[in-house]
This record gives C-alpha cells, sequence and structure tokens, in this order.
C-alpha cells in the first residue's frame, strides 16, 4: 500500500513534521507491518493554502496513492474531500480539535484524528464549576483568539449557569505584550477564576509575565489542551502557582500502549513522545486497521486509551485527562503531576456538537487557515 504522509511546519514547534513522520513509521515498525508499506511525504507549509494542498493530493493521489495522512483543519478537509471521493481513496485528518466543522454530514472517504482541543476546553471548565467557580475571566493571545476554543469555554460557562465577566486578549505584537489590564482586574475582582488559552512561547510569555503579578499568582487558573502541552511547559519556568488543565494525552500515564510508545520514541531522541508523534502513531494504528476494512466504529488502543471512530461523525473519540501543573524540583519549570481521566465526556461531547451547529446557521464567522499550532513567524 502507498501512502502519503502531507507534513506541516511551524516556528515554535521545529520538530512537528519529523515528530509526525517518527510516529507514524515506529508505530507501523512495532506493528511488524514497516515491510508492506511505501510511505512519501510532502511539506504544505502551515496549512493555510487549499488551492496549493488540493493540488499536491491530485497529484499523489494520480500516483496511486492509497491514503493521504495529512496534519489539517476540517475547511481544508472539506476543500479537498471531493477528491478523495473521486478516486476512491482514504484521507485521515490529523486534527488539533481547535477549528469547527463547517459541514453538518460526514464527509465520505475522511476520517479525524482528533486531539479533541475545543473538548479539552468543555472540560476545563466543567472541573472549574464543579470546584465552585462560577465568575472567570479569560485570556489569550491573539494567535489562540482565532480559533475556537474561546467560544467553547464561554459557552461551556453558560451551559453550566456560570459567566465570563472579563475578557482579554494580549497584543499580536510581542514588544506590546502586557498583562497589566488583566492583572487591574483581578486586583479589584478577588472573587474571580482564571481561564486560559495559549501556546508555545506565547504560553511562555504569558506564565513569566504572570509570575510577577501578585493578583494573577493569587488567582485560581485553568487551561486546556495546548497551553498544558507538555514539551513547552517543561521549558517553560514554574510561575510560582499550580494551576488545572484538561489534556488530549501525558507521558506520565501508566496506560501499557503508553509506555510502549514512550519507550520507543525516546530510543530515537528524548522528548520525541509528544503530541504531534502521537497523532503519527495513531495514523499507523488507523491505517493497519483501514487494511482490513471500513474505520466505521473501529477501535484502537493508543497510548492515549481506546480511540473510537464514531461511524456517524467520521471524527474519533477519544479519553481526556485532567492534570495539575506544578514545579518539577529538578528543572524548576513546570512539570504535569496528578493526571486522572476525565469521566462521563458524553454529555460535553453532546453540548459541544449542539454549539457547533449552532455556530454553521450564522451569516458569517471565521477563523485562522492554518493548522493550530502551526506559524512561520
Amino acid at each position: 500500500m502507498k501512502i502519503a504522509l502531507l507534513l506541516t511546519r511551524s516556528v515554535i514547534y521545529p520538530s512537528m513534521s519529523f515528530d509526525i513522520m517518527d510516529g507514524f513509521k515506529s508505530c507501523l515498525k512495532n506493528l511488524g507491518i514497516d515491510g508492506e508499506h511505501e510511505i512519501t511525504s510532502s511539506n504544505i507549509g502551515v496549512a493555510g493554502k487549499n488551492e496549493e494542498i488540493y493540488i499536491c493530493c491530485e497529484q499523489l493521489l494520480l500516483n496511486d496513492t492509497d491514503i493521504i495522512a495529512a496534519y489539517i483543519n476540517p475547511l481544508t478537509a472539506e476543500f479537498i474531500q471531493p477528491l478523495f471521493e473521486s478516486a476512491g481513496k482514504l484521507l485521515l485528518v490529523l486534527d488539533s480539535g481547535y477549528h469547527f466543522p463547517n459541514f453538518q454530514e460526514k464527509l465520505s472517504n475522511v476520517y479525524f484524528i482528533s486531539l479533541e482541543g475545543n473538548l479539552c476546553s468543555r472540560a476545563i471548565v466543567n472541573k472549574a464549576i464543579q470546584e465552585g467557580q462560577n465568575n472567570f475571566a479569560f485570556i489569550c493571545s491573539f494567535y489562540d483568539a482565532g480559533y475556537r476554543p474561546p467560544y467553547t469555554f464561554a459557552t461551556a460557562a453558560e451551559d453550566k449557569g456560570a459567566v465570563i465577566s472579563y475578557n482579554y486578549v494580549t497584543p499580536l505584537q510581542r514588544a506590546d505584550f502586557s498583562l497589566t489590564p488583566l492583572s487591574e482586574y483581578l486586583e479589584q475582582n478577588k472573587e474571580v477564576s482564571l481561564l486560559t488559552s495559549f501556546c508555545g512561547d506565547m504560553a511562555d510569555d504569558f506564565f513569566r509575565g504572570a509570575a510577577k503579578e501578585n493578583s494573577i499568582v493569587s488567582t485560581k487558573t485553568y487551561g486546556s489542551g495546548f497551553t498544558a502541552e507538555e514539551f513547552w511547559m517543561s521549558k517553560i519556568p514554574y510561575p510560582g502557582y499550580d494551576w488545572s488543565c484538561a489534556i488530549p494525552w501525558s507521558s506520565t500515564s501508566a496506560i501499557e500502549e503508553n509506555q510502549e510508545f514512550i519507550t520507543v520514541m525516546q530510543n530515537i531522541k528524548k522528548k520525541k513522545a509528544n503530541v504531534f508523534s502521537l497523532l503519527g502513531w495513531e495514523a499507523a494504528l488507523f491505517v493497519d486497521a483501514a487494511t482490513k476494512g471500513s474505520l466505521d466504529n473501529i477501535s484502537v488502543n493508543s497510548p492515549r486509551g481506546k480511540v473510537y471512530m464514531n461511524a456517524a461523525t467520521g471524527f474519533s473519540e477519544a479519553p481526556l485527562y485532567y492534570a495539575t501543573v506544578t514545579k518539577d524540583e529538578e528543572t524548576g519549570n513546570c512539570i504535569l503531576e496528578n493526571v486522572t481521566e476525565v469521566e462521563n465526556l458524553n454529555e460535553e461531547r453532546k453540548r459541544l456538537h449542539e454549539h457547533i451547529l449552532a455556530v454553521q446557521q450564522e451569516p458569517t464567522y471565521n477563523s485562522w487557515f492554518n493548522s493550530y499550532a502551526c506559524l512561520e513567524s
């Protein structure tokens, strides 16, 4: 079977394409089927130009590629889907879960392996409310404001009868970065908790800045998804306070498949086990399943637990985890501890889907085109 990976690049995750490919190839080898497939790849930049991705896929399919796996958003997947339906081939979308799809019916010949970023946002709001919080301030980067978690944080709070009483988006230019407006608001509103959405160096800027603001340090803080991504957390100095997060995967999970994944990845390079090599690994698991039949209702045993492919939506469903971001005493930076599986996610998935449908009814809505965390500068 001929398989192509469409690989992306990012200045905040320079090894992203290598990690996806290494995860994919390592899983095939671990399954003992690496010799059964021919692997090719193509770089699609930050995955923000649909026409170029379409041309790339068309050429690969004309060259008899059977399966293409790509780190792209659902809007791009919808744009290129007719190619795969016409060719009778399979598209595996490696999905951050930070966009909303613009389609209601399942796309034929397309399956999404998702990190469920928006569901992570709903989960952490739910945890905060269970801990007695019902009044929030929300902060995110200018970059994160162009994706869907800010909307998801707001609707999740509203669903539970809570409110977001203050919103702050940090400036686009790093030179203009300031937390003063947020700090002043928290100083005057002691009962408020904080919801956050950042990634990469923007998360670094936030937590370094937060450490200097007593009002932020003393505020209960919650984040989700890439805000607590372990590669960057391990580089960010502990800000002086613990905070809670909801995540799709953690290297500290004791799941047998996770320990195997980490061992295999670390034999390549330290810290090679991350969310991008995880997506590559899972893509290989689903490729193996696809050689035996339809992916509808298939479950695979992944490093993050059992990942189920929903036949009605074409999107994967997997466990999520709560964790505490605390101090790594060896490095003085951040580390995730107290990782526990989130319970009762069905209702949160249902409500998220309802909110996605509601947004689709709006006459206009937009977001960044590039895949989440893919930045050129």
